[in-house]
């Protein structure tokens, strides 16, 4: 496979309905030291317009802002990931409420969310980190797509059959309530499943056959277990003695980064979730007092979308192997 060239450029699609925040960002971007990638800069202070774009031209990353006259940031991202799903979406805001933020976390999937006024090292730093993820993701996919082509698929046991998720809280009482949430299944899944999929489309479910939930009443407790455990999903707490579950879920990313991770909480805060999403990768957020069933579907999400980023790695590596895919 051809090395990247230093000339190749990188579309970024940027919206925002203030004329002097896209001119800024594009700028920023422009101007040196750019760092490892070169970029193709678009702006629009217009969602519709950028969706309208978006039809016509391939982004790589998207820097939305939340609060537009035209159409909200959460009605924009989600419209683009239906266009564009390999697009990487981020928000670059300084008045999104708390409820906006979560929405865009749980059903667009932003990847990062920068406040205004932005740093320009994060700004910089965040997009070439956006980039650098959406081109692995799509080039596995493409590799994997090569060996299947070949008929050879993923080999047993490469990926355990069970998923162990990891439920971190410091009351004991949650932490088991958590568990059996998400190990029984309720009279009234049918009904939410109905609603959700006439609103949402099909999502995946949970098997509880296909999970093994391990509970912890203690961040650095949980630290531990991931010396010795793979797990492919950890549910934490926010407000916890000696580490908050913004650290928590940032320290044991950094430990299992593809374990999905989401933030259950009744207290936290923009800032707490922010710093969640910026440096954990939180995949959903969920409030405290929890829905049984949105919960099992936040996890049944995540949990899918791991195996398929790992099965695509995977099959990418033996795709590799074989000396398949190159590109001249």
């Amino acid at each position: 496979m051809s090395k990247e060239s230093t000339d190749e450029k990188h579309r970024i699609l940027i919206v925002d309905d203030e004329q002097g925040i896209v001119n800024a960002v594009r700028r920023e971007l422009l101007t040196p030291p750019v760092g490892r990638y070169r970029y193709e800069v678009e702006t629009f202070t217009n969602p519709g317009e950028a969706l309208e774009r978006a039809r016509q031209q391939e982004f790589e990353v998207v820097i939305s802002d939340y609060r537009m006259p035209q159409m909200d940031g959460l009605a924009f991202l989600s419209e683009l990931a239906r266009l564009q799903p390999d697009c990487v979406r981020m928000v670059l805001s300084g008045q999104t409420d708390l409820d906006g933020l979560i929405r865009m976390i749980n059903e667009t999937h932003i990847y990062r969310f920068i406040p205004k006024p932005w740093s320009t090292y994060f700004l910089k730093s965040s997009i070439a980190q956006a980039v650098q993820f959406r081109q692995a993701s799509v080039e596995n996919r493409r590799l994997a797509k090569i060996l299947r082509e070949h008929g050879i698929d993923l080999p047993r046991d490469s990926i355990n059959p069970v998923d162990q998720i990891l439920v971190v809280d410091d009351d004991v009482n949650i932490a088991n309530a958590i568990a059996r949430s998400l190990t029984q299944r309720s009279r009234l899944d049918d009904v939410f499943r109905e609603v959700r999929q006439e609103a949402h489309g099909r999502a995946p479910q949970l098997n509880p056959a296909s999970i093994s939930v391990q509970i912890s009443n203690t961040p650095q407790h949980a630290l531990k277990m991931a010396d010795s455990v793979t797990y492919s999903c950890v549910i934490a707490d926010y407000r916890m003695p000696g580490m908050d579950g913004g650290q928590f879920l940032s320290s044991f990313n950094e430990k299992q980064p593809d374990c999905a991770a989401i933030l259950l909480s009744g207290v936290a805060n923009m800032e707490s979730i922010v710093i969640a999403l910026d440096l954990a990768h939180i995949h959903a957020f969920i409030a405290k007092p929890w829905n049984d069933f949105e919960l099992r579907a936040a996890v049944a999400q995540a949990l899918t979308r791991r195996r398929l980023l790992l099965e695509n790695r995977i099959l990418a590596q033996m795709c590799k192997a074989r000396q398949l895919g190159a590109i001249d």
